[in-house]
């Protein structure tokens, strides 16, 4: 099966509802979603297990510790009450 590019996050939470709620049998969602049978039940399992974090990929999960760990250091480097040296944009360019 030929399958299209990665499906967001939202789509997959979307279609884990869906697997769970029943409402369409799995072909149908398989279709809609253009994924393989195992691909789909992954997605369900991986939901079932963690929610919305289990679905969020490796890039996404990095990007927000970054933004995290900035947010820290301009604390730090602010001592909290004073702007930013520089924004966290600039600061993730570099």
């Amino acid at each position: 099966m030929r399958t299209r590019e990665k499906l967001t996050i939202e789509e997959k939470v979307a279609l884990a509802l869906e697997l769970i709620k029943r409402d369409r049998t799995l072909d149908e969602i398989r279709m809609y979603y253009r994924v393989s049978h195992t691909t789909a039940y992954k997605i369900r399992n991986a939901f079932l297990a963690g929610g919305r974090a289990a679905l969020s990929s490796e890039r996404e999960r990095r990007a927000h510790d970054l933004e995290a760990r900035v947010e820290a250091l301009e604390e730090l480097v602010t001592g909290g009450g004073e702007p930013p040296l520089m924004s966290r944009r600039a600061v993730m360019a570099r």
